[in-house]
């Protein structure tokens, strides 16, 4: 091969490039085009390097600037039909979202409070709570002791809203304390309109209009003391301030303890402030500890500690101890969310298989003439206070009977007066099922009255009867007995000018009549 090159190149030497001279200019004149050549390709790819550069920055940017826009307009379009969901990735037609949106009220978020707080200032929020929360919602557990070794155990949920999408919900369960045995089941819904009481023992329902009111003003501790504690509802928050509590029960200690708070709290020098702040299931609270003043009969109370949150006022916590320390009543939170976002649809309820407690259509529901009832006095819950006005029943009503048996006992009792005719409302509950108020489970409720007298028309006694007993003479009162629908039963008994009526609660007709004997005359 070399010996090939070698020839070729003395071959052209000899004929092509024979005559050509290539001096020293020449290979200076080769170099410098070699040079300027390899000059000139950097900077074409330069150039096109810089040009392909630009056009891919535009393009990135070109397509960022459209893709932020379609992402937003999709968002758009979402915020219009659908709601947040458990699964982020579920999308559902566009008009179950829709339906859902509308339902969803979010309030204001509130915000935990941390300065400390005077008596006063404590005992003001604890009065005025709905001024300071729109929605809850908790669970709690609940138990009080008595000295006989008697109570309950109330297992509660809740959920509520008093603005925009006015409604709630209580949830409870109640457990015999001594037998451990599940005594009640039931269910209180309402809305804006309307109010269901629910029992899923019996699996029944009654229904009836509710009216929601909303509190105005701020109610002070010298005006909740002016008043007879069993009327601080109707005197200070219905009558002054236009507002009533939801029907939400045992709950209703807890986000409205207006009522514990000036029976625990009302003298300042029976109390102190334990610590200022305390983090409860989330929330900042202050911790009240103190005794309970000896002018409140309450055996089974001596001293007391409270949970109370800050910036709303609710009673997140308290206990109860008697006087040898022992733990006799309590409510234990398991949740509670204040402000959360509610859906209204959780306020309407799901009643298939239930059946409907009627009320009797033949009763006039409501008299022009009841407007003119006056409530003498009322008392429940505190011994004290219902011995008070059953001696004054005795005084006034010469007519009266009561219930002499020894497993029930009085819990409410009521005077009040028709033009010139007294009347008398009493409340007895059996002694081993009573509820964390005294009343209980299985009620019997009582009214007495002259039969040209006018009574109020309540669904106690306003009833749909059923099959007639047999009818029955005993202790000079003549008795005609009904069934009720639920296996309760209304009795109706007439001695000379006066009627007497019974109607039981979770109690049967058999056993309603057996305790009949035991209504004596008080005088």
């Amino acid at each position: 091969m070399e010996n090939m090159f070698n020839n070729l190149k003395k071959a052209m030497d000899e004929t092509i490039l024979k005559d050509i001279e290539f001096s020293e200019q020449s290979k200076e004149k080769v170099r410098k085009t070699v040079i300027n050549s390899k000059h000139k390709k950097q900077f074409h790819l330069k150039y096109k390097l810089n040009y392909l550069l630009s056009v891919c920055v535009s393009c990135l940017l070109l397509f960022g600037l459209g893709y932020f826009s379609f992402t937003k307009l999709e968002l758009l379009g979402e915020d219009k039909n659908t709601t947040i969901t458990d699964n982020p990735g579920q999308n559902l037609n566009t008009s179950q979202n829709s339906e859902k949106f509308d339902s969803i009220y979010t309030p204001p978020a509130n915000k935990e409070y941390y300065g400390d707080m005077t008596k006063e200032e404590v005992v003001s929020k604890m009065l005025n709570t709905p001024s300071h929360f729109i929605t809850a919602t908790g669970k709690f557990e609940q138990r009080d002791i008595f000295k006989d070794e008697t109570g309950l155990t109330i297992l509660g949920e809740y959920k509520i809203s008093t603005k925009n999408k006015i409604g709630g919900y209580f949830k409870f369960t109640n457990t015999s304390y001594e037998r451990n045995e599940v005594v009640q089941i039931e269910e209180i819904i309402h809305n804006n309109d309307q109010m269901w009481y629910i029992n899923n023992i019996r699996n029944t329902y009654r229904e009836q209009k509710y009216n929601p009111k909303e509190m105005k003003g701020t109610v002070t501790l010298q005006e909740a003391l002016s008043v007879n504690i069993n009327k601080l509802e109707n005197e200070i928050y219905v009558k002054q301030k236009d507002w009533e509590m939801p029907p939400i029960v045992t709950a209703g200690l807890s986000l409205y303890p207006y009522h514990m708070a000036v029976k625990y709290l009302g003298d300042f020098n029976q109390w102190d402030i334990e610590k200022q702040n305390e983090e409860l299931l989330g929330h900042n609270t202050i911790v009240l500890k103190g005794k309970l003043n000896d002018k409140i009969k309450m055996p089974e109370v001596d001293t007391f500690r409270f949970w109370v949150d800050k910036d709303t006022g609710i009673l997140v916590k308290y206990e109860n101890h008697d006087t040898n320390g022992k733990l006799t009543g309590y409510l234990h939170p398991e949740e509670l969310k204040v402000n959360v976002p509610i859906d209204s649809k959780d306020f309407e309820p799901h009643l298939d298989g239930y059946k409907m407690e009627e009320m009797d259509t033949e009763s006039p529901f409501k008299d022009p003439r009841e407007a003119e009832i006056e409530v003498v006095e009322q008392a429940d819950y505190y011994k004290d206070e219902v011995d008070a006005v059953l001696d004054l029943l005795r005084k006034d009503i010469p007519f009266l009977y009561e219930f002499t048996h020894p497993d029930i006992e009085l819990y409410s009792a009521s005077y009040e007066k028709y033009k010139t005719y007294n009347q008398a409302y009493l409340t007895y509950s059996y002694k081993k099922d009573k509820n964390e108020d005294g009343s209980g489970s299985r009620l019997l409720y009582v009214r007495a009255y002259h039969k040209d007298s006018i009574v109020h028309s309540w669904s106690d006694f306003d009833t749909k009867k059923g099959k007639q007993l047999e009818d029955f003479n005993i202790n000079g009162i003549e008795w005609k007995g009904f069934e009720l629908d639920n296996q309760n039963a209304h009795f109706i008994g007439k001695s000379n000018d006066y009627i007497y009526e019974v109607v039981s609660q979770n109690i049967t007709p058999q056993e309603t009549k057996s305790l009949i004997p035991s209504f004596k005359a008080s005088n």
